[in-house]
C-alpha cells in the first residue's frame, strides 16, 4: 500500500504529514520534511493545488509562482516514490523508527534544501505595484475586500513618481539610501511633509507584499520609522453662527443657491463629499431619517435629519439640490463663503499649482469640501458624544472622530462646562 499525504492542521503554514497503513498491525504516520499553507493543500490528489498557478502568466511574479508550485509538487512525489522504494526494498518489513532515519539520512536540510520560493529574484517596483494592484482589486474572502478605485489611483500616482525618480528602480533598490533619494525629490517637488510620509508608508506596504512573494528586498524598509511634524494650524471650520450667515446671504446666481444648500447640508450631516452630492429623495424614511450605502466603505447608514435640511428639503418640494461635481462644489462654495462675508485671516494650508503652502489667508479661500466632515463633528460631537456623531458619519473608531474635531482643548472644556452647568440646572442642583 502506498503511502498517503495529508494536513493536520484547519490554518496556516503547516508540515505536510504521511501515513504508512498497509494492514492492521502496522499503522505509522510521519512528518515529511515539506510545509505548505494550508489553504493551498489539494487534500484529494495530495499536492499544491493547481487552482493557484496562474494562466497565461505575463510577469515574473506569476512566472515563479507557477514554477514553485511544479517543483513543489515534483518534490513531493519524488519523496513519496524514494519512500515507496525504501518499504518494498526492506520487504516491507518497516517501522517508524526506519522511515525516520531514513528520511533524517536522506532529507536532512544539509542535503536537501526543502523547496522554497527562490528569493534572490527581484523585479522593477512599478511592475510589482501593477501586481499588487492587480491581485488586491479582487475579494478574498477571509483576507480583505477589494481596492477601492480612489486607492488604485493614490497607488498609480506614487507609481508614476518613482518612475520619474528612477523608471527601472529594482524592488531590492528601495532602503534607506532610497528614501532620503525620495524624501529629497519630494520636498524640491513642493510636496508636503504629510504627504512624502504617506507615500513611504505605502511604499512600505508595497516592500511587505513583494517580500510575502519571495522577492529579495532590503531588510532596512521593515525598520522604517514616521513622524510628521506637527502642524502650526488648525483647519478650518463652520460654526453655528456662520452657517446662519451662509443660509441667509442673498445670492445672486441659482448654482450659487443650489451649492450653498449642499455645503449646508454637508455640515449638518458629515458626510463624505462622494455620498452627499449622491444624496436622493427616495432615501429618505419616515420625514427625518436617512439610510443609504456609503460608497466608500460599502457600509449602510440611517442618520437623522436634523432641522435645517428639512427646511432646505422644504424650500425644494421634498428635494435634495441638483447634483454637481466635485470639483464644482468646491469652487462653488467657496464664492459662496465669500459671499457670505467670511474674510477672517486664518493660518491655513492652500492647495496652489497641486501643492499646498501653509500661509494666511481669508477663511473662504480655505474652504473645501472637507470643511463639511469637519464642522459637523467639531459642532455636535460635545452635544451627541462621540456614539451620536458616529451614527452620521460613519467613522469606526473614536479615534477617528476626534480627528476630525478641530475644537482646542479650551473650547472643548468651555462646552463641557456649559453642558454640566445645564446638567445642573435641569436637575434643580445648587
Amino acid at each position: 500500500m502506498s503511502i498517503k499525504f495529508y494536513m493536520r492542521k484547519k490554518i496556516g503554514v503547516a508540515k505536510i504529514n504521511f501515513r504508512y497503513h498497509p494492514n492492521r498491525k502496522t499503522d505509522i504516520t510521519l512528518a515529511t520534511p515539506f510545509s505548505i499553507n494550508v489553504e493551498h493543500w489539494d487534500s484529494k490528489n495530495e499536492k499544491y493545488s493547481e487552482i493557484f498557478k496562474r494562466r497565461n502568466p505575463k510577469n515574473e511574479i506569476d512566472k515563479n509562482n507557477n514554477k514553485y508550485i511544479d517543483e513543489f509538487n515534483l518534490k513531493l512525489n519524488e519523496f513519496k516514490i524514494s519512500m515507496n522504494s525504501f518499504i518494498i526494498s526492506n520487504n516491507y518489513q518497516i517501522d517508524s523508527s526506519k522511515l525516520k532515519n531514513f528520511i533524517s539520512k536522506n532529507y536532512s536540510t544539509d542535503k536537501v534544501k526543502n523547496v522554497q520560493r527562490s528569493s534572490q529574484s527581484s523585479i522593477i517596483i512599478s511592475e510589482l505595484i501593477d501586481n499588487y494592484i492587480e491581485e488586491k482589486s479582487v475579494l478574498a474572502l477571509g483576507k480583505h475586500k477589494p481596492l477601492t478605485q480612489a486607492s488604485i489611483n493614490k497607488f498609480n500616482v506614487i507609481k508614476n513618481k518613482l518612475n520619474k525618480i528612477n523608471s527601472k528602480l529594482q524592488v531590492k533598490e528601495i532602503n534607506d539610501h532610497f528614501r532620503d533619494k525620495f524624501t529629497k525629490w519630494s520636498e524640491n517637488e513642493k510636496y508636503s511633509e504629510i504627504t512624502i510620509v504617506k507615500e513611504l508608508k505605502i511604499i512600505k506596504t508595497f516592500i511587505k507584499y513583494a517580500k510575502s512573494k519571495k522577492h529579495k528586498v532590503s531588510d532596512d524598509v521593515s525598520e522604517w520609522i514616521f513622524y510628521v511634524t506637527p502642524k502650526k494650524y488648525k483647519y478650518p471650520t463652520l460654526n453655528l453662527a456662520e452657517l446662519k450667515k451662509i443660509e441667509l446671504v442673498n445670492l445672486e446666481h441659482d448654482y450659487l443657491d443650489n451649492a450653498r444648500d449642499w455645503l449646508l447640508i454637508g455640515c449638518y450631516t458629515g458626510l463624505r463629499v462622494s455620498d452627499l452630492l449622491n444624496t436622493n429623495h427616495t432615501e429618505i424614511l419616515e420625514e427625518d431619517l436617512l439610510s443609504f450605502t456609503q460608497k466608500k466603505t460599502k457600509d449602510k447608514v440611517t442618520m437623522i435629519l436634523l432641522p435645517p435640511i428639512k427646511k432646505i428639503l422644504e424650500k425644494r418640494n421634498g428635494l435634495f439640490p441638483r447634483k454637481i461635481s466635485d470639483q464644482k462644489f468646491n469652487d462653488y462654495i467657496k464664492k459662496v463663503c465669500k459671499n457670505a462675508g467670511l474674510t477672517e485671516i486664518i493660518l491655513g494650508g492652500k492647495m496652489i499649482d497641486k501643492r499646498k503652502v501653509v500661509g494666511n489667508y481669508q477663511k473662504w479661500e480655505l474652504v473645501s469640501s472637507h470643511i463639511c466632515r469637519r464642522s459637523y463633528v467639531t459642532i455636535f460631537r460635545p452635544y451627541f458624544g462621540d456614539e451620536g456623531v458616529m451614527l452620521n458619519t460613519g467613522h469606526k473608531t473614536q479615534a477617528m472622530v476626534a480627528i476630525y474635531d478641530q475644537n482646542s482643548e479650551l473650547d472643548k472644556a468651555k462646552k463641557m462646562k456649559n453642558k454640566i452647568l445645564n446638567i445642573f440646572e435641569t436637575l434643580n442642583i445648587d
